[in-house]
């Protein structure tokens, strides 16, 4: 038996060639909200996205170009202006941000985090301060570790989270560096599609 599954607008077509039938499932956006805080479970900031996908593993969305960010910190509210798609691993110490420009330049900025949580159409999950971004043109490299010593002083950070996030920040670098999952190739026929939708609605509005 064979199946081969393509992802349309986000809507999944499923043909299974053993019965010869073909399935579709349609289902409108399932809105998610993305809260991430600080150590002192202080709300630090929050967005709306749009569900892609879901399993025991990890949470998968969109983020509309356009969107809000509410800095609680700042107490400011900013506009993202390109698409997003996100990776929230519900097992690791981290999670995946891929800015999707208009050029089709990508932007990525992996959060180190306690494992983010699930539940009624919520992601929440501690930002630990150190980040490991990639922008176009330049190598991956680790950013805001001086924010993460700041912090550490003013939140009491115990021991046991610096050794967590030196190991959280060598194991996302493996990661990357093997090419294994989620950096494996999961991502790009998403972005594909994201790029795909963002042309046929920027189309739909000339």
């Amino acid at each position: 038996m064979i199946d081969w599954i393509f992802l349309i607008s986000f809507y999944v077509i499923s043909y299974t060639s053993k019965k010869g039938v073909l399935i579709i499932v349609n289902s409108p956006p399932k809105p998610i909200t993305i809260s991430a805080f600080k150590y002192d479970n202080r709300l630090h900031y929050s967005w709306d996205t749009q569900l892609i996908e879901e399993t025991e593993r990890y949470v998968l969305v969109n983020g509309q170009a356009g969107r809000q960010l509410a800095h609680h910190t700042k107490n400011k509210i900013f506009v993202c202006s390109t698409p997003s798609l996100e990776y929230f691993s519900l097992k690791d110490a981290f999670t995946v941000n891929i800015d999707i420009h208009p050029n089709g330049n990508l932007e990525y900025y992996c959060n180190i985090a306690l494992p983010p949580e699930y539940e009624d159409g919520n992601v929440s999950f501690i930002d630990l301060d150190v980040d490991i971004v990639k922008i176009p043109g330049e190598d991956w490299k680790m950013v805001d570790y001086d924010e993460f010593i700041v912090n550490s002083r003013l939140l009491n950070y115990p021991e046991d989270i610096f050794q967590f996030v030196e190991h959280s920040v060598d194991k996302l670098k493996s990661r990357i560096e093997k090419q294994s999952f989620p950096f494996d190739g999961f991502f790009d026929a998403y972005i594909d599609e994201i790029i795909i939708n963002q042309s046929t609605s920027e189309g739909r509005q000339l």
